[in-house]
């Protein structure tokens, strides 16, 4: 594994509490519209900070309680399980962000991880068009999915409505697919130095569906 990047301090990654946010590199998606794409299949997908990185995490855990592993996608990464061994070691509660294309991987994680937040790129039809590669991994993502809401985990599942992309389609799609008491979420891309998002943004009228 590759620890590309780290953010010593965000209110935003972790619920209800403040937290480091490490990114590990490399992608088995290409999502053109990707605002990590640089760490995640760019340049920077050959940097390598773990070891100093391990250093600054033992340093932080006097102030802060969580770590967000993101990426990049971290379960494309054998040896994920390991570093989030490390990370409950040393004190510090464990979410993972996942594309969810690997449910072998979140299964071997169930005991260790404390929070998921499963990304739904779009309707299943569309994941191609979203995910920018030509295998629909639909399939793994679903089974994901279906993992979560059968284990004592807590999740999240979150969607971004990518204009010029995205459609009304996608949104209804994902109210209908989350179920009562999960914690579901909306957000919104934004221009990136390889993607131009459109002006046009949807109308969101759902019961369910938070925006963020």
């Amino acid at each position: 594994m590759k620890i590309g990047e780290i953010r010593k301090f965000s209110l935003i990654d972790y619920p209800e509490k403040p937290s480091v946010v490490l990114f590990t590199s490399g992608c088995n998606l290409r999502c053109p519209w990707c605002h990590n794409w640089e760490i995640a299949y760019g340049d920077k997908t050959s940097n390598d900070k773990t070891e100093s990185v391990k250093m600054i995490l033992k340093d932080l855990r006097k102030h802060l309680d969580a770590v967000c592993v993101t990426g990049g996608e971290p379960t494309i990464n054998s040896d994920l399980p390991e570093l989030v061994e490390f990370l409950k070691l040393t004190g510090y509660a464990v979410k993972v962000d996942s594309n969810g294309t690997n449910p072998k991987m979140v299964r071997r994680l169930l005991k260790i991880v404390d929070y998921f937040a499963i990304d739904i790129k779009a309707r299943p039809q569309k994941y191609p068009l979203l995910t920018g590669v030509q295998n629909n991994v639909w399939d793994s993502v679903s089974e994901t999915v279906e993992i979560l809401r059968k284990n004592d985990v807590r999740y999240e599942l979150r969607m971004t409505y990518v204009a010029g992309l995205s459609d009304m389609e996608d949104i209804r799609f994902f109210d209908d697919f989350s179920i009562h008491g999960e914690r579901i979420f909306l957000t919104f891309a934004q221009d990136t130095e390889i993607f131009k998002t459109s002006e046009k943004l949807p109308i969101i009228e759902s019961q369910k569906i938070t925006i963020r």
